[in-house]
């Protein structure tokens, strides 16, 4: 109420008091006008115009402080410019002004009119620019196409976060940290991109060529695996990998994936190629490169020899890293294809299956408690990781259960063909011994990538995995050798 009397308590008491004389016509106007020996009738026109001019003084104030600096400055969160209100003050004055000629003196306002709309025009064109900008700047703070926060693309030209919005401009800042200042007259007419809207989510795309030698069906599982499981990454849905185009260079695959905020999207992308190119790498698969424009003579496109790539499978697998390369060879050929769909169970806890299992292509996941016992933690294995190796050197129980998260080739390598191999050459024993006490050490340092270990602590390590082999296939009967086997 303070407020209110502090900006219109003057024009309210004039309004009141000529209202109010207005009303007592017959005790204020027929005296008055007997002293001052002006005609009634128009001493009652001159206090109704005096009356409609302090209303129409009142609205201008209103619609000025109230509306235009008040209400719209409030609901657009922004300072609008003081010119705006004055031209929208002086219009509605001028409309007072044009109604109490007309209504009140019954004069022809014909030519103020045109005079007022010639002066407005010339107005209008001097401001034009200024005034669509205002308004365009109104606009977009009331009905928030972009608003400060959001990650736009402005005529498919200009990208970056909405720093400000003035009544003039926009402020973007683009990911090399420099401001784009636009007008909002720009704005008023230009193709605006949202990537906040509805959410922040977004879809990214990479595309890739890989040889013909590779399968479709082994090129799929892969990429799809490693973009699952790239580090950082928060997938929404699941990746997706098409095949889109046989070239001369080979076939072009194209990797999707939905991340949950736009602003990540470098970061994820890095992410997903790191990944890619490592699990490929670890594949033995390389990306194409193009071939010579000069063809000498034709040739054929190279299979590609499955059992080769079985042996560097077992090669890089970080149990069998160390070994020679004759032993690689020997398991190469005792261990076993297994096929999972995505969702089946590999191993359950508990179960007695003396096997360790390499990841060939896809992905599975273990979950088990932590060292502390304290919490769940989840494991993932890709290609050339392994699990269940105490379950197989040492004939312990599977530690954790382990799901297929995606389609799954494994390669097992089970008790009975590993005795085999101890009972063909009792020798391997030591080296597979030294092997695990070199992957226990550097399991039990973490970080020390560029330690080299003692080998006083090697050689207890590797004397308490001879034991631990001795024990578990002293009794062990091998059997015939293991026929490639498929299983669903």
């Amino acid at each position: 109420m303070t407020d209110y009397w502090g900006k219109y308590g003057r024009y309210t008491t004039i309004a009141g008091v000529l209202g109010l004389l207005l009303l007592l016509d017959d005790l204020f106007a027929r005296p008055l006008a007997f002293v001052s020996g002006m005609p009634q009738a128009s001493l009652v026109q001159y206090l109704t115009a005096a009356f409609l001019f302090i209303v129409t003084l009142l609205a201008a104030r209103f619609v000025r402080q109230d509306i235009i600096h008040g209400w719209l400055e409030q609901r657009s969160g922004k300072e609008l410019p003081k010119l705006a209100g004055d031209l929208t003050g002086v219009l509605v004055i001028f409309i007072g002004i044009c109604v109490i000629l007309s209504v009140v003196f019954k004069r022809d306002i014909t030519a103020l009119v045109a005079t007022g709309g010639a002066s407005m025009m010339v107005v209008g064109l001097a401001l034009r620019d200024m005034l669509l900008a205002a308004f365009t700047g109104v606009l977009l703070n009331v009905e928030k196409p972009l608003k400060v926060g959001d990650m736009v693309r402005i005529n498919d030209k200009w990208q970056g976060k909405v720093d400000k919005i003035t009544w003039r401009a926009t402020y973007l800042m683009t990911p090399n940290q420099e401001t784009l200042v636009i007008p909002n007259l720009t704005l008023s007419n230009a193709i605006i991109q949202n990537m906040a809207i509805p959410d922040a989510r977004s879809r990214r795309a990479l595309e890739l060529v890989i040889d013909y030698d590779t399968s479709v069906e082994s090129a799929e599982r892969i990429l799809y695996a490693a973009t699952l499981g790239a580090g950082g990454v928060s997938h929404i849905v699941p990746p997706t990998v098409f095949a889109r185009k046989m070239e001369r260079d080979g076939v072009i695959y194209e990797v999707g994936f939905t991340i949950t905020n736009y602003a990540d999207g470098k970061k994820a992308e890095h992410a997903v190629i790191k990944n890619i190119l490592q699990c490929m790498r670890d594949a033995g698969i390389t990306v194409s490169f193009p071939k010579s424009e000069i063809i000498q003579a034709p040739r054929r496109v190279r299979i590609a020899d499955r059992s080769m790539d079985t042996f560097r499978l077992v090669q890089q697998c970080r149990v069998f890293r160390s070994l020679p390369e004759e032993v690689c060879k020997r398991i190469t050929g005792l261990i076993i294809d297994r096929y999972y769909a995505a969702g089946a169970t590999i191993v359950n806890a508990g179960e007695r299956r003396h096997s360790l299992f390499i990841i060939g292509e896809g992905m599975a996941k273990r979950t088990l408690t932590d060292r502390d016992g304290a919490k769940l933690v989840e494991e993932r294995f890709i290609s050339t990781e392994a699990f269940g190796r105490r379950s197989l050197f040492a004939c312990q129980p599977q530690a954790a259960k382990v799901v297929a998260e995606t389609a799954v080739l494994a390669f097992e390598l089970d008790r009975r063909a590993l005795a085999r191999m101890l009972e063909d050459d009792p020798a391997v024993i030591d080296v597979l011994a030294h092997s695990l006490a070199l992957l226990a050490w550097r399991d039990s340092k973490d970080g020390a990538s560029g330690r080299e270990p003692e080998p006083a602590a090697i050689t207890r390590l590797a004397n308490v995995h001879r034991g631990q082999i001795e024990a578990a296939y002293r009794s062990v009967e091998p059997t015939a050798p293991a026929a490639q086997e498929v299983t669903a």
